[in-house]
């Protein structure tokens, strides 16, 4: 089976790898079948409907996830519709054109619509079109000079996002992650329900909402008592009342009950945080070398600071493998650099 997962184009390549280290996560074998603008077709084998809905459930940069039909080079749009057999669709449905960067700007939206609707119906001589209430939709995605066809087996909720934005917490930081990458953060670590996940550098708690709302356990940390407090009341207003245990403390000297299975955090750099009285990147490198004490064996991290703060000698000087890392542009004056590394055994 092949399943294509619409992306949301905030970054070139951070979505696709957030889909398939949710992938790993639910221990889903695939290979890519189509890397694309804005687009990634691959081939899962089976992937059930229950657990296609969990990992959508999961993924921040993805706008929909659906059953890949085909691609097609616009030269050859609508001809080659004619050679592919159309899929099996409700009583009513639509047909939803999409283009990425005005891709195939020859062809018109509207008429790659109404091809694409009739071809749908020559198969599914009972259906009809619906535009607004339709049970089934077919999608069309032209993108680096092709025009993708799925049929949208999930719309990914990203409402979840907006009411967790750092200005709609009630206790906010201006230094604060926005949810959206928090949440990849806690995907690229591979983390799965039940995990213990350590933020030693806990903040307000942003990065400590996304890892209870996947349903792993938290464990969160600060130095500063005030910032402990103000991240377990926002944890409370969103609803999560156990599953976390929060603490004061250096990140350099945790006491804890047992090693995590995850570390996500974001350490303090730049004027609106605080490294007490260290400097930014050398409490960053300090971490690093002292993180393997806080992990398990074959543990992953994500962790995210200014671009020039690490480099991966740190990182292998402290047992980890680097496996990605992604440079995020937040303004003029800050690249993040989000870091994924796996602890050896």
């Amino acid at each position: 089976m092949k399943i294509a997962f619409h992306l949301s184009g905030e970054h070139p390549s951070l979505p696709k790898a957030e889909v398939k280290a949710v992938l790993e996560s639910f221990n889903v074998m695939f290979e890519t079948h189509l890397d694309l603008d804005s687009l990634l077709v691959l081939d899962v084998g089976d992937l059930p409907s229950s657990l296609m809905r969990k990992v959508a459930a999961r993924l921040a940069y993805t706008r929909s996830i659906g059953r890949f039909l085909a691609a097609l080079n616009p030269a050859d749009f609508p001809q080659e519709l004619k050679r592919i057999d159309p899929p099996r669709v409700g009583k009513r449905f639509r047909a939803t054109a999409i283009r990425v960067k005005g891709c195939c700007s020859e062809l018109k939206r509207v008429e790659v619509e109404r091809e694409v609707g009739g071809w749908v119906l020559r198969g599914n001589p009972c259906s009809k079109v619906d535009l607004t209430n339709p049970n089934s939709e077919v999608v069309i995605v032209m993108t680096s000079g092709l025009l993708v066809i799925y049929v949208k087996e999930v719309e990914v909720d990203r409402t979840s996002f907006k009411i967790k934005e750092v200005a709609a917490r009630p206790f906010v930081h201006p230094a604060s992650m926005r949810p959206t990458l928090a949440r990849a953060m806690v995907n690229l670590a591979r983390t799965r329900e039940g995990d213990l996940v350590l933020d030693p550098f806990l903040g307000v708690g942003g990065i400590a909402l996304e890892v209870l709302s996947i349903g792993a356990r938290l464990v969160g940390a600060d130095i500063s008592e005030s910032r402990v407090i103000e991240a377990k009341n926002n944890l409370i207003a969103y609803g999560f009342l156990d599953g976390f245990k929060l603490m004061v403390g250096d990140a350099l000297s945790l006491a804890l009950e047992e090693r995590a299975d995850r570390i996500v955090t974001d350490p303090p750099y730049g004027r609106m945080s605080s490294a007490v009285g260290r400097l930014p990147e050398d409490l960053a490198k300090d971490f690093v070398r002292k993180a393997p004490a806080y992990l398990k064996e074959n543990g992953w991290m994500t962790i995210s600071v200014p671009v020039n703060h690490l480099s991966e000698d740190d990182f292998s000087r402290s047992g980890f493998e680097v496996v990605e890392y992604f440079d995020v542009r937040e303004h003029r004056s800050l690249v993040r650099r989000i870091w994924v590394a796996r602890m050896g055994e």
